[in-house]
């Protein structure tokens, strides 16, 4: 940063505010100063010397340039400047030169001031302008350096976040939303790789893992509801798929129900999907499009015994008779395939409201 030729009182004076305003930029680092003048080179080094020894706390490399009145001097003003750019002091009679040293330092970004006549922020002579002027100069172009590096970083993060989103997106299977009977015959042996590729691209999002478990097993909503089972080596693959969903988006009662559904296939007591079961119901109560599956999960399994779960399934069934016949249908679905303490559980949420269905679930053969 810059400094002066200050032989008088008042020049002193100014190079004192000028080190006031920049001391706790300039205790960090050093500053390369230029001294320019038409004449020789007396005095400037000394002025150099006298300064650097007020304010030991700043390092300075000096640069003295007498004698600039040809071109050639100019020349190799300018190149200095190109190698050091810094702050330049200069005295300089000649009008002409003066300018073109000016528009030299706007050009490279180097603060400049005359010590023949310093001048105010819109080019005119100010008798009252100080060289804290300069220093100021010098803080705003270094300030606005900082902000474009700032956002130049924060704009490289964007990007970076946006080709994980979108290489993510571009991978990932366009599945039935689960537990729709369809997703069994959209998951393919590709989309299976496909899935498990942009689950671990997304790494933290659950949805991406509950995709790639449920084409590990995609037909598993169907043998749920028929009564079926899906077991071996993908179903375990698919539960520790589905509990990983299950840490990352604990919001999604989809992904709740997706692991109990599994789960409840590794273990047919039903002890160890009653935990992801529970989890679908408080997460997502009024899911209609989970009420088959999970009906006919909570019913076949053994713990049907239990007040809470007994509490959440009576209010999905009130939900099908009072608000959603259509769906009755898949009650006597469940009832079919439920456990002992499944089927009388049906039957006594039923039978208040729709004995019509009571009687027609009563005449209904097990299937087990």
């Amino acid at each position: 940063m810059p400094i002066l030729l200050a032989r008088t009182p008042a020049g002193a004076a100014s190079f004192g505010r000028l080190m006031d305003f920049a001391g706790a930029p300039m205790n960090r680092t050093f500053f390369h100063l230029h001294l320019v003048s038409d004449g020789g080179e007396d005095g400037l080094h000394a002025a150099g010397q006298a300064v650097a020894k007020l304010y030991p706390q700043v390092s300075m490399v000096e640069h003295i340039h007498a004698l600039v009145r040809t071109p050639d001097r100019f020349r190799a003003l300018g190149a200095a400047l190109e190698r050091e750019p810094g702050m330049v002091l200069y005295r300089i009679a000649d009008p002409e030169i003066a300018r073109r040293l000016e528009r030299k330092c706007r050009t490279l970004r180097c603060p400049s001031l005359s010590l023949l006549k310093p001048a105010s922020g819109n080019g005119a002579v100010d008798p009252q302008a100080s060289y804290g002027q300069m220093i100021s100069l010098h803080l705003q172009t270094r300030s606005r350096m900082g902000f474009r590096l700032a956002t130049a970083a924060f704009a490289v993060l964007i990007a970076v976040a946006a080709a994980w989103i979108l290489s993510a997106e571009a991978l990932r299977p366009r599945l039935a939303s689960f537990p729709a009977a369809a997703a069994a015959a959209s998951a393919t042996a590709g989309e299976h790789d496909r899935a498990e590729m942009a689950a671990r691209i997304g790494l933290v999002r659950g949805d991406l893992w509950a995709e790639y478990a449920m084409t590990l097993v995609p037909q598993l909503p169907q043998e749920i509801i028929k009564g079926g089972t899906v077991a071996g080596r993908l179903a375990e693959l698919a539960q520790a798929a589905a509990e990983r969903a299950a840490g990352l988006s604990p919001h999604d009662s989809r992904i709740w129900l997706l692991l109990a559904a599994v789960t409840s296939q590794l273990d047919r007591s039903g002890h160890e999907s009653d935990g992801a079961l529970r989890m679908s119901y408080y997460t997502g109560p009024n899911e209609l499009a989970l009420i088959p599956l999970r009906l006919s999960i909570a019913t076949g399994s053994t713990v049907m015994a239990d007040a809470d779960l007994q509490l959440l399934v009576g209010q999905e069934i009130r939900t099908i008779l009072t608000r959603k016949p259509e769906l009755k249908p898949w009650i006597l679905l469940a009832y079919r395939n439920a456990s002992p303490d499944g089927r009388s559980f049906i039957e006594s949420a039923t039978g208040a409201l729709d004995p019509a269905l009571l009687a027609e679930l009563r005449a209904a053969t097990p299937a087990k």
